[in-house]
């Protein structure tokens, strides 16, 4: 890894501790954003509401086409089934 670091430091004219510093700062960064999102993620599934597989796939199926379809609203509520 020292030597990806020098060669990095070299071709971008920076020092070895500002090529350190960059990565650090932006794995700290992306990490939090990370558990951020999963914690976001957990209380979500938590709430009993969310959208089924035909629903997302149907979604995820029209990306790109002139027909494209708008993201699915949540269809399961697992505390108000009938």
């Amino acid at each position: 890894m020292r030597v990806e670091v020098e060669r990095l430091a070299n071709a971008t004219k920076r020092s070895r501790s500002f090529i350190v510093q960059e990565a650090v700062t932006n794995y700290v960064r992306d990490h939090a954003e990370y558990l951020n999102e999963l914690d976001h993620a957990v209380a979500s599934a938590r709430s009993g509401v969310g959208h089924s597989s035909e629903e997302v796939f149907g979604w995820m199926n029209s990306w790109g086409r002139e027909d494209e379809k708008p993201k699915p609203k949540a269809d399961i509520d697992v505390f108000h089934q009938s």
